[in-house]
């Protein structure tokens, strides 16, 4: 999994992760409401184009360069049908120089709740590991009708947008 693009902010920083966001609710367009989303498999997609420059800020602590603890740290608009619907929100730290490893939160702060994500990988890949071109973040819970959520948020890299696809399952 390459997080480069997270750390530079194009991707994630996005968050992301880490982000101008178009939302399409899967069949219907809309949001689901508590009792769909507590219950039932929904997707969600986004379409990110690249995130304004005043939202993002690179951390550089000592020593200089890519080492640990530095940070990135962006936000994006959310955006439906060309109407602002939300924000997503991104913190990367690197936590592994050796292997250029970094942990990721992304949360998806929605008209109605949030939708809270996380995911960890290296620039370096292990052994035998085959580098995957998305970044795939595990949800982690939320609120209001995201409350119990699980399932995945996976960021399809673009030329010059990235997607979103956020999956919730039971």
């Amino acid at each position: 999994m390459s997080r480069k693009l997270i750390i530079t902010g194009t991707g994630a920083g996005v968050v992301g992760l880490i982000l101008s966001v178009s939302l399409a609710w899967a069949s219907s367009g809309r949001e689901p409401t508590h009792s769909a989303a507590a219950g039932h498999s929904h997707t969600l997609r986004f379409v990110v184009p690249p995130q304004r420059p005043q939202d993002l800020k690179n951390i550089d602590v000592a020593p200089h360069g890519f080492s640990l603890g530095d940070e990135v740290v962006g936000a994006v608009s959310l955006k439906r049908d060309g109407r602002l619907v939300g924000r997503g929100l991104s913190e990367c730290t690197i936590t592994d120089a050796t292997f250029k490893g970094q942990q990721c939160t992304l949360d998806l702060v929605l008209q109605r709740g949030v939708i809270t994500a996380n995911i960890a990988g290296l620039d370096r890949p292990l052994p035998n590991q085959t580098p995957s071109p998305n970044d795939v973040f595990a949800v982690t819970g939320g609120t209001g009708p995201y409350t119990g959520a699980d399932g995945t948020i996976t960021i399809i890299h673009g030329a010059n947008v990235d997607t979103f696809v956020v999956r919730l399952s039971d």
